[in-house]
């Protein structure tokens, strides 16, 4: 008899345990609100292993500083008994330097730092404004930067000829440095050399390039660093930057970035520098050891750091490989875009393609791309329709059917990416199969929707099931959202108070108020 009252009660005393769980969680947590909104962490160690044999030993090698790109915390130096550390300002560059002077001893130093760092996109115009007095330093020609030597000179004009604006010549000096084959790191390679040999590494094409630029009078320089994955490493970055409008813009010829830097590139010196120099004849053995951690994007912490203030989240799951973190986003949205779908359905007034089927599609978007998987989409109901209609007239029955047009997109999917492939159409590689399956299914959705209810009908439904699926992606797409269900799994009670709420919805939906309105407002006499 009281059954209705006991789980309202029920449903309230749980809807505020979750409440304080979750203030308990949020108050220490918003101490460490950060607004540097970084992508990749990484715990990056210089391992030094030496031996000095007359007593004075120095060692030396750049240290990275905090920019609009990256930060840099939790320095150590590991200055040890006998070994003397200090920092050096050197030409606008940091650099560390150990000093040893125990002959015939084994020795080893480390520095050790957290770095944070987020992809930074450049934007540059059609034309420069010129600033050649200020960065004359910048259009010389030095030893390994050939950039008046007639071959150069020659190449240079020929890779401008006809181009109309600055942006346009960069691109072609870019685009000439970029097609030339790429090589291991086995020796070091000037600008003349690259161009002769049509062959070389991140450090041959980076002189090449600056060469190239200070021949047509664009200042530019080399920019040194690492490019931070989770391994060991003795190897090093070379990519260049040119001053555009008194800003330096990079560009790195051997991975083809054009005006732009991923959030793993640590920067470290400006300069045909290199990386590690120390006293002759010393025996030296050397590593990077780079550990990415899980960033929290809105907080100065990672997960471990995180765990400590609170141990009750799904990060466990990831970092004990449980589920990879994406397919845990993956899982966590799908009841957030199921409520936000219910909401357009019973509040709205929208028709869908079901409850899911709207969240599986725009999650499918995600590996897509928005504006090519709503191509892909329109593209695959027409050839699902165009294929299923000769078996429509041979009378199979629904599912045999479906079968056969899975199939078909099956093999749409292999000649798509191996096409993709041959042809470096970025696109055509991304009908994965979980987009593709979700796709097929939702067009062979519509197909059946024709059949039973008229084109006019389901095309509606398909206008319809569009627009939930665009709130649902431009929802979902936001970065933040899954780390916040991981963070916060209570969450997901709140979605259950909030179905049951809109479960009890019995007003009128919008689309009605909309459509009856006319009724509904009462005509003045």
């Amino acid at each position: 008899m009281h059954t209705p009252q006991n789980l309202k009660m029920a449903l309230l005393v749980i809807s505020f345990l979750t409440g304080l769980s979750l203030l308990y969680k949020v108050i220490p947590v918003s101490k460490n609100l950060d607004d540097f909104y970084a992508e990749e962490m990484y715990l990056v160690t210089y391992r030094y292993y030496f031996k000095n044999n007359n007593g004075n030993t120095t060692i030396k090698t750049y240290l990275p500083k905090n920019n609009s790109r990256q930060r840099i915390s939790a320095e150590e130096t590991g200055a040890k008994k006998g070994i003397q550390f200090e920092r050096v300002a050197q030409d606008g560059n940091l650099m560390g330097v150990w000093t040893a002077n125990k002959p015939n001893l084994f020795q080893n130093v480390d520095y050790q730092f957290m770095y944070e760092g987020k992809a930074k996109q450049f934007h540059i115009p059609q034309n420069f404004k010129s600033t050649l007095e200020a960065t004359h330093p910048y259009l010389n020609e030095t030893e390994h930067i050939q950039a008046f030597h007639p071959k150069i000179s020659q190449k240079a004009r020929e890779l401008v000829l006809g181009t109309k604006g600055d942006l346009e010549s960069i691109q072609r000096l870019f685009n000439f440095v970029h097609s030339i084959p790429s090589a291991p790191i086995i020796s070091f390679t000037d600008a003349l050399t690259t161009l002769e040999q049509n062959r070389a590494s991140c450090n041959g094409k980076s002189r090449l390039l600056v060469a190239l630029a200070r021949n047509l009078g664009y200042p530019a320089r080399i920019k040194g660093g690492i490019l931070l994955e989770h391994t060991r490493k003795r190897t090093s970055h070379a990519w260049v930057e040119i001053l555009v409008n008194d800003q330096w813009v990079p560009f790195d010829a051997l991975n083809g970035h054009f005006a732009y830097l991923p959030s793993n590139f640590l920067e470290l010196y400006a300069g045909d520098e290199f990386l590690l120099v120390h006293t002759a004849g010393v025996q030296l053995d050397y590593t990077y050891e780079i550990k990415e951690l899980d960033k929290i994007p809105f907080l100065s912490m990672n997960s471990e750091q995180f765990s400590s203030i609170s141990p009750f989240s799904l990060w466990g799951l990831v970092e004990q490989k449980v589920l990879p973190k994406k397919g845990l986003n993956l899982l966590l949205l799908l009841p957030i875009g199921g409520l936000l779908v219910a909401f357009l359905r019973n509040v709205v007034g929208l028709k869908t393609f079901g409850v899911f089927l709207p969240v599986l599609i725009a999650m499918a978007l995600l590996e897509t791309g928005f504006a090519q998987g709503i191509l892909i989409f329109l593209g695959l109901i027409m050839f699902v329709g165009l294929a299923a209609h000769p078996f429509n007239k041979m009378g199979l029955l629904q599912t045999p059917k479906m079968v056969i047009s899975l199939t078909l997109m099956v093999m749409v999917m292999a000649v798509g990416s191996y096409l993709g492939i041959k042809t470096e159409i970025v696109w055509l590689t991304s009908l994965t199969i979980f987009p593709t399956i979700i796709l097929t299914i939702s067009a062979e959705r519509f197909t059946t929707l024709i059949q039973e209810d008229g084109f006019q009908k389901a095309s509606g439904t398909l206008l319809q099931t569009l627009m939930a699926v665009s709130i649902c992606y431009y929802v979902i797409a936001n970065e933040w959202l899954p780390t916040v269900l991981i963070l916060f799994p209570e969450i997901l009670i709140w979605v259950i108070m909030l179905s049951i709420v809109l479960g009890k919805y019995i007003g009128l939906r919008w689309t009605e108020v909309l459509r009856f309105n006319p009724l509904l407002t009462p005509k003045s006499v």
